[in-house]
């Protein structure tokens, strides 16, 4: 097809106008049939499209002679009449969008099933973090997830890591919680993992195998929770380590309200 032809659909003609104002422009002026001939659209749309072209301006038509035979306007004329519209559309656009306000920040939460989309989902939170991570998870989950902590870690983010097993090599900020990992396996039946994103969007699991269900959101209230919950999780348990096991018994023998607070469901 015509190069210049197809501009011209770019600019707003369709592809039949586009075609017959080039048939136009090779030799006028011609009836409705010689048009047809030369620009190849269809006996049964050309007068359609002439008519169109004619309401837009960009050809005229010999009324006093029969069959009607027809003329564009000149190129020239028609690339000053397609700057102005264009011109005039866009100043219009510009004033339309400057009415526009931001929507401001919606609260978005995701159900999320299935062992791959929790796995996914999480691993697009940690892609996207920017200043901290915090995450409560399995060595079988870390070990799926520990490179991409080390490539958040490599471009300046930091990563804290609450491991309900050996966390082994998994960075410096990173605790051995096996004791509360195995209270909460107790409790929930499932592998409850957390990560938390710049304190802006969390992922959480309860992980069982295939059966994995969780919930993606940036609810900031809910966001928070699940960052008190790590925290409680780590210093809590470097509390008990400090302490020592009987010492922190003792204590919890010694206050009604802890020991409530340790037993409670």
């Amino acid at each position: 097809m015509d190069p210049a032809a197809l501009r011209l659909e770019k600019l707003g003609l369709s592809h039949y106008e586009a075609r017959v104002f080039i048939a136009l422009v090779r030799s006028h002026p011609m009836n409705g049939y010689e048009a047809s001939k030369l620009s190849r659209v269809p006996a049964s749309k050309i007068y359609e499209t002439l008519d169109s072209l004619r309401q837009k301006g960009v050809i005229t038509a010999e009324e006093g002679v029969r069959p009607v035979r027809y003329c564009p306007i000149p190129p020239a004329e028609l690339a000053v009449k397609l700057k102005a519209e264009y011109a005039s559309a866009i100043d219009e656009l510009e004033a339309e969008l400057a009415l526009i306000r931001p929507t401001p920040d919606l609260d978005l939460t995701w159900n999320l099933k299935g062992y791959d989309a929790v796995l996914a989902r999480m691993t697009e939170v940690i892609r996207g973090s920017t200043r901290s991570l915090m995450a409560s998870l399995w060595p079988e989950e870390l070990a799926l997830l520990e490179g991409e902590f080390a490539v958040a870690r490599a471009r300046g983010v930091v990563v804290v890591l609450g491991v309900f097993g050996d966390p082994g090599g998994a960075g410096t900020y990173s605790v051995n919680l096996e004791g509360c990992g195995e209270f909460s396996l107790v409790r929930l039946g499932r592998k409850l993992t957390v990560v938390v994103a710049d304190s802006r969007e969390v992922v959480m699991s309860g992980i069982d195998g295939k059966g994995s269900v969780g919930v993606w959101t940036s609810t900031p209230d809910v966001v928070l929770v699940a960052k008190e919950y790590i925290r409680h999780d780590i210093w809590g348990r470097m509390l008990i380590d400090r302490l020592g096991e009987d010492e922190f018994r003792k204590l919890c023998e010694e206050s009604e309200l802890l020991s409530l607070l340790i037993h409670v469901k």
